[in-house]
């Protein structure tokens, strides 16, 4: 969920001994750093009390992908959140998070900002996964995901633009 909420640019409510505050999604959560063993950026006396959701849904043409070893695996290997305002073939605004990449969801507004105006198409998909994934690096015994993440997101990105999301129940690519 937290890379739907990323994608969504969802906001935190948190309560604590200093009242409450929100929090942006994309700072919710923080990259290891000296502190590996804080998740995130919740204080120690607060407590989460909502999810904000802003009122662009993205109801229309949306789509997630969670990619696994196995479907009994609740870990993702790679996972893609996709939203797409799309106005007669063209892309008005997209939003996109990646998943199982990062110690927190992944998004790249620069990748964003290239779909906005962009045709709703694969070249489109493939150019803006690209930018995504432009500086990522494996470490040998993951380099593998790098091109998964390219695929799933090419193919989340094709499934938002149908309108089609990934069924739960219907696992076929569509």
């Amino acid at each position: 969920m937290c890379v739907a909420l990323a994608a969504l640019e969802a906001r935190v409510l948190a309560t604590g001994g200093s009242g409450e505050r929100s929090i942006a999604f994309a700072d919710f959560h923080r990259l290891p750093g000296d502190t590996p063993q804080i998740d995130s950026n919740l204080r120690a006396d607060e407590i989460i009390t909502a999810i904000e959701l802003p009122p662009q849904g993205f109801a229309r043409n949306y789509s997630y992908l969670k990619i696994r070893d196995r479907l009994s695996y609740a870990f993702a290997l790679v996972s893609v959140a996709a939203g797409l305002d799309i106005e007669g073939g063209t892309i008005k605004a997209a939003r996109l998070a990646l998943g199982g990449v990062a110690h927190k969801p992944w998004r790249d507004r620069d990748a964003e900002a290239q779909l906005a105006g962009a045709p709703a198409t694969r070249e489109s998909f493939q150019r803006a996964a690209a930018t995504v994934l432009r500086d990522a690096r494996g470490f040998g015994h993951n380099d593998f995901k790098i091109e998964l993440a390219r695929r799933a997101i090419v193919r989340a990105l094709t499934q938002a633009a149908r309108g089609t999301p990934q069924s739960q129940a219907d696992k076929r690519i569509r």
